[in-house]
Order: structure tokens, then C-alpha cells, then sequence
């Protein structure tokens, strides 16, 4: 279906209102997957190394502490103190936000005025890195036959000790932002949250792969054209271009800018 456009009833994301052009860097054997299972990855939350993914900053979890310790004051529990109740509460809080990352999967894209040599440092092999060139309007037309569920978000960036984000009780707000220190990255991203099952938990056992699922796209219209890493050897552009011969991509290939 295609990508699910926000309203009042939808969880909340930070809305992209215009076309701009986005690009995704790889290595190599996620370039392959793609062609050859003609879908893109979404990671689990839960597996990234960025341990603020996902998770409430500071003035976020005041704000929680301050809502229980006020339905503690109106409900008035004989059973338990109310240091008990709002510990409880928050340790309730904070497990459901690592359930959550659990099943939400994401795929990330970063908005393109330059190419970065940090970003073919970061992400992906400096000698066989590949990026991949698309627009917000090409990601729209791409997923329109895909039967999964996905959101398409800007990322805010914030400071974790100072910042508070909005509608804090939807657990979807957290993943709408991250750290201040990867804002180089203008991140652009899309999100799947799996089905729950059985009280928050999924079977990934039931999958392939274990850190994420793969969602089919159209690849035709995802992909404006294929740039190879500024350390490529001749070899590699050969390689990549019988790739995509194979796998029927017919897109312009080229080296990066920084070459």
C-alpha cells in the first residue's frame, strides 16, 4: 500500500510537505540484497548502536514521573506508596519504549545537497561503497504495491539532557528524533512497526533475518542512479555495472564527485 499519509488518527510523524532529492549509502552486499530480493531493509530499533534511539529524553521522563505521580494523588492506592506506584509506573514506561524498539524497523535516508565524505566513511566500505540517489516523491511512487504498512518522517535532532518533545505519550515520538551529535546527517526515514503479538512481542524467530524484515518495493522507481564510492577501482565499476545488467537495473552509474 502506499506510504501512509499522517492524520489525527495515524501516529504521529514529523510530515515531509515537498519533493526534495535523498540518498542512501551501502556497501556492497546490501546493494546486492536489494536487487536481488528487490526490497530495502528496515533494522530493528533495537539494534542499532545509537543507545538514545527510541528512548524519551530527560524532560520527557520528568513529564512522566509528574502524570503518575498525579493519577497516584487522584486514585489514592491503599496498597502501595507513592514512590512505589510512580517507580513502578516508570519502570512500566520505559519497558514498553524498549518493547516498542523492538518492533518498529526503520530504513534510513539522508537528505542531498553534497556528497559527504564522512557519510562514505560512516556508511559504507570506503573502496566499495555505493550510493543510491532517490527523491521524496520516488519513495511515494515506490511502495504503492507494497502490502506493509510504512510511514515516511523527517528527523528532528535533539539534546537529550535539555530538549522535550511533543505528544509524549505515544511512543512513536521518540523515533521521530535523535541524538544532536548524527544532525550532520539529515536523516530522512521510513518506519514499519511489526503486528504485535502475544503482549508486545514478536516472533522473529518466523523471519529470515532476525535484526529487521525486507519489504518489497519497485526499485524502477525508487532509484535515480547508482554513484560509486571516490575509491573504486575500475574493477568495481565493471563489477557494479554487470550487476545491474543482471538483475535488469537500468540506471545511470557513475563515480562520485569526490573522485
Amino acid at each position: 500500500m502506499p506510504i501512509e499519509k499522517p492524520t489525527h488518527q495515524t501516529a504521529p510523524v514529523n510530515e515531509i510537505t515537498e519533493d526534495f532529492k535523498i540518498v542512501r549509502y551501502l556497501d556492497i552486499i546490501k546493494f546486492l540484497s536489494m536487487l536481488q530480493n528487490e526490497s530495502i531493509f528496515f533494522c530493528r530499533l533495537d539494534k542499532l548502536e545509537d543507545k538514545f534511539e527510541g528512548t524519551s529524553p530527560k524532560p520527557n521522563r520528568e513529564h512522566h514521573e509528574n502524570y503518575f505521580r498525579d493519577i497516584y494523588r487522584h486514585l489514592s492506592p491503599n496498597n502501595e506508596s507513592e514512590e512505589e506506584f510512580v517507580t513502578k509506573s516508570l519502570h512500566e514506561r520505559i519497558d514498553m519504549e524498549n518493547r516498542f524498539k523492538k518492533l518498529c524497523c526503520i530504513s534510513c535516508w539522508n537528505k542531498f545537497e553534497n556528497e559527504s565524505y564522512a557519510m562514505w566513511k560512516i556508511y559504507s566500505d570506503m573502496n566499495k561503497g555505493i550510493m543510491i540517489t532517490s527523491s521524496i516523491e520516488n519513495l511515494y511512487k515506490a511502495f504503492q504495491e507494497t502490502p506493509e504498512i510504512v510511514q515516511l518522517t523527517k528527523i528532528d535532532y535533539i539534546n537529550h539532557e535539555t530538549d522535550f518533545i511533543p505528544n509524549p505519550g505515544n511512543l512513536n515520538s521518540p523515533v521521530l528524533h535523535k541524538h544532536i551529535a548524527y544532525s550532520f546527517e539529515e536523516e530522512i526515514r521510513l518506519l514499519h512497526t511489526v503486528s504485535k503479538v502475544d503482549s508486545w512481542d514478536y516472533d522473529w524467530d518466523s523471519e529470515k533475518n532476525k535484526n529487521g524484515k525486507s519489504l518489497k518495493i519497485n526499485l524502477d522507481y525508487l532509484i535515480d542512479e547508482i554513484v560509486l564510492s571516490p575509491f573504486a577501482e575500475p574493477w568495481y565499476f565493471m563489477m557494479i555495472e554487470n550487476l545491474m545488467e543482471k538483475y535488469g537495473l537500468k540506471k545511470k552509474l557513475k563515480y562520485s564527485i569526490l573522485k
